[in-house]
């Protein structure tokens, strides 16, 4: 039976953070991994271009060297035996899954807090304090997400936490109460 893909690139994201750890490059491989990701977010079809069947093997070669040049050889070497194992389709999942790694290691949440209007930046400071303290997160990403639907409130979200303090949710709650 064949392995989630999203288990596959996991296993990939841990053998490149364990090297990279190892080898005392962290920052090195997250930032040639990230650079990768922007020039995949410009360029959607660069994947599908490179695995086409008529691209002829050299030319597939000279396209990934291009696009690691002046990485980690860790990096280089991800993304040749990605393509190598036709697994190249699984590159932004693996740079994805390598961040989450490196971003749980040194403490670092990425949290979208949902607002009705757009918040300042000294709000958006003390949501990042609030998170931080509930959390213990060392470092807090906050990105402030515009939904006017919640009427007022913030709703805190991390991939493993959510704090609701919405007024949709509490008018919903309160209407729970009312009907019983």
């Amino acid at each position: 039976m064949a392995k989630n893909l999203k288990t596959i690139a996991n296993q990939y994201a841990k053998a490149i953070f364990e090297l990279s750890s190892e080898q005392d490059n962290l920052a090195a491989t997250r930032a040639d991994l990230n650079a990768i990701q922007a020039v995949l977010d410009a360029t959607p079809n660069f994947i599908v271009t490179v695995t086409a069947n008529d691209v002829a093997a050299q030319d597939r070669a000279a396209l990934l060297a291009t696009l690691t040049q002046g990485g980690v050889p860790a990096v280089q070497n991800l993304v040749q035996l990605l393509a190598r194992n036709q697994r190249l389709a699984l590159l932004p999942m693996v740079i994805a899954a390598f961040n989450e790694h490196d971003n749980a290691v040194h403490g670092i949440v990425d949290v979208t807090a949902t607002t009705a209007v757009t918040l300042d930046p000294s709000r958006l400071a003390k949501l990042t304090t609030v998170f931080a303290t509930k959390t213990g997160a060392k470092k807090v990403n906050l990105t402030n997400v515009v939904d006017a639907s919640i009427l007022g409130g913030v709703i805190l979200q991390s991939s493993s936490t959510l704090i609701d303090g919405s007024l949709r949710t509490k008018i919903a709650k309160m209407k729970a109460q009312l009907l019983g």
